[in-house]
């Protein structure tokens, strides 16, 4: 096991952040859909077609932040290998 790199970028922290962000991001639109049609109609329905598209945005939201996170994680662990120590004790 690697002990020189805690904080190492891998792929199992790309697939465990898209499924965090996905996982919250559905529980917020399914919340914020609830509170707004309660707000404006005095009801709520939840239908096979709203959750759907919650379920869709919700992965969208997932994938793109959690892969933008990685690359930019990736580009920081390569430019921390390239560039000496700033307090080289």
């Amino acid at each position: 096991m690697k002990n020189n790199n805690k904080h190492e970028v891998t792929l199992i922290k790309l697939f465990l952040g898209i499924i965090y962000l996905a996982v919250c991001s559905f529980i917020f639109l399914l919340l914020a859909g609830i509170l707004i049609d309660f707000i404006f109609d005095g009801k709520t329905t939840l239908d096979r077609q709203w959750l759907l598209n919650i379920f869709v945005g919700s992965s969208i939201i997932g994938v793109s932040g959690g892969a933008g996170s990685w690359i930019f994680a990736k580009i920081d662990e390569r430019k921390a290998r390239k560039s000496p120590p700033s307090d080289p004790q």
